[in-house]
């Protein structure tokens, strides 16, 4: 099926609309402004794929009878239905942008009506390339959440405990330096390989190793298999909260052959509830996995399509929803999923009358005008609340410096030497963990701190992570994060609303502590 052969449909539907026509192969030649004998090619064409019947009549110039029986548009989807099945979405993009439609728009409306006619299949916009879905290489909130749905972790972090996810049992000495973890013995990857203590192993080696990881897991000494399914995990610090560590999604368990892989060749196999059926700079589809050890999903297929002009929808840039055609919707909310904030990094910047202009510039709609002791080159992470900060702090009105220039970074990609830097604190799991996280994982507080400052950062982190309790340990963090505000060191600019509209009849959106919703418990109500 081509995109011209649609838009000769739509010119010769608008020339004699639909039902019964009486018409000559001449006119009809004219409405696709070919031959009469190309007509009659695609008259046949057009009649094999159910769009209209053609019975001509003979004799010169005698009027045969054409009926359209579909809209233009349901030809169309038609269409693009027969190639996803091939897997051909570059097609399905064109073809949805027939006759100079806007895909963007058009590809909605496709996903509604597809959505609105299936139990199986649950459809969502998205505004951008989703990035290599590698646990270790997972940066950014959305990818994070699909490492979630496609891969295990030893424990998983819900609600407000810890629950056996590929562990059913852990345990530690008295000292909370030796922990053993006992795996279940039928969980299987995707490509139904069991998961063995090896896997784990060299999953969690791979973070001690890592760049940018092997800083939050520094204390590990020696991870080991006891036995085929059991690992030994041995710490130089005591760590009594080690698997609340361990629920996060950099340790997802990869098969050991997959996870030095380059990202050319790499395929995310997991053990979770969904496998990644395809991955495409289109569209990712992940099916329900029933081989899955724990609960199966209720729905088949999610799939996620890709088109950057949704960047332009704050419905989609700002907020994940289900698109389901314009039936009524509901909203699902939360104010506890992160915090922006400013960090002052150079000496000359850390005065209380920096730090109070700058969050009022943050905090508020109007151009603030402040003077700054020199120009200022500042980093900024790439989402949509932290760019309009930038856009902000850029557009300053200073008599005596130039405007500062911002510099945009990937969340986790810190540059270093900037006077100021704008991210996001992000709660994954229990407040406390993710608030250490953030310290741990930060690399230059040596240079933005008084050696004296550093070395209480160290204390109090070092105090944190051998803290039993984790109310005690969330209000070490809490404690340290008022001394950098009262340092004028970092600012909290605002807490991370998240906002879900999701059509009625999808039920079970409940907003998880990553920004996004448990894919498993999703259905389709189809009364």
């Amino acid at each position: 099926m081509s995109k011209r052969k649609l838009e000769l449909y739509e010119g010769l539907f608008k020339k004699v609309g639909p039902g019964a026509n009486k018409i000559t192969i001449g006119d009809i030649a004219s409405a696709f402004n070919c031959s009469d004998r190309h007509a009659r090619t695609l008259l046949k064409q057009m009649s094999e794929n159910n769009w209209l019947t053609w019975h001509p009549i003979k004799g010169r110039g005698q009027k045969g009878e054409l009926n359209c029986h579909i809209e233009p548009i349901q030809a169309c989807y038609q269409a693009v239905d027969i190639a996803i099945k091939q897997e051909k979405y570059e097609l399905a993009h064109q073809l949805i942008g027939f006759n100079g439609r806007n895909v963007a728009f058009g590809l909605k409306h496709y996903l509604g009506q597809a959505s609105s006619h299936s139990e199986k299949t649950i459809y969502a916009p998205f505004h951008r390339k989703l990035g290599w879905l590698h646990p270790h290489h997972s940066m950014e909130r959305t990818e994070r959440h699909l490492i979630h749905e496609v891969f295990q972790t030893l424990v998983t972090y819900h609600g407000s405990e810890l629950k056996g996810e590929l562990a059913h049992h852990w345990e530690s000495d008295k000292d909370h330096t030796r922990w053993t973890f006992h795996l279940r013995t039928g969980a299987t990857f995707h490509d139904q390989s069991p998961v063995t203590a090896a896997d784990v192993v060299e999953s969690l080696k791979a973070l001690t190793l890592s760049s940018y990881w092997q800083r939050l897991y520094d204390h590990i000494n020696v991870i080991e298999t006891a036995s085929l399914h059991c690992v030994v995990i041995t710490l130089k610090d005591a760590d009594p909260c080690l698997p609340y560590l361990l629920s996060r999604a950099e340790t997802s368990i990869i098969p050991h052959r997959n996870i030095y892989q380059p990202e050319g060749t790499y395929i995310p196999i997991g053990s979770g509830p969904f496998i990644v059926d395809i991955n495409s700079n289109k569209v990712l589809r992940l099916k329900r996995n029933n081989f899955y050890n724990g609960q199966n999903a209720l729905i088949e297929q999610i799939e996620i399509w890709i088109h950057q002009e949704w960047a332009l929808d704050k419905k989609c840039a700002e907020n994940f929803f289900f698109l389901d055609g314009d039936e009524k919707n509901y909203k699902v909310s939360t104010t506890n999923i992160g915090y922006f904030f400013i960090l002052l990094n150079h000496r000359d910047l850390q005065t209380r009358a920096t730090k109070k202009a700058l969050l009022r510039l943050l905090e508020n709609n109007n151009v603030a005008s402040f003077h700054l002791p020199f120009p200022i080159s500042f980093s900024y992470e790439n989402n949509n609340d932290n760019r309009s900060f930038a856009n902000k702090l850029m557009n300053i009105s200073s008599p005596t410096s130039a405007k500062p220039s911002g510099s945009q970074v990937v969340y986790g990609h810190t540059l270093s030497n900037q006077d100021l830097a704008i991210g996001g604190i992000r709660l994954e799991g229990d407040r406390a963990t993710s608030l250490f996280a953030f310290f741990k994982l930060y690399p230059y507080w040596d240079k933005n701190l008084t050696w004296k400052q550093h070395e209480n950062l160290l204390l109090v982190l070092q105090s944190v992570r051998s803290c039993v309790s984790l109310v005690q340990r969330e209000a070490l963090l809490d404690s340290l994060l008022e001394t950098l505000y009262d340092s004028n060191v970092l600012a909290i600019i605002k807490s991370e609303d998240l906002m879900l509209t999701v059509p009625s009849r999808v039920r079970n959106v409940e907003i998880n502590s990553i920004g996004w919703c448990d894919f498993t418990k999703l259905w389709i109500d189809q009364n």
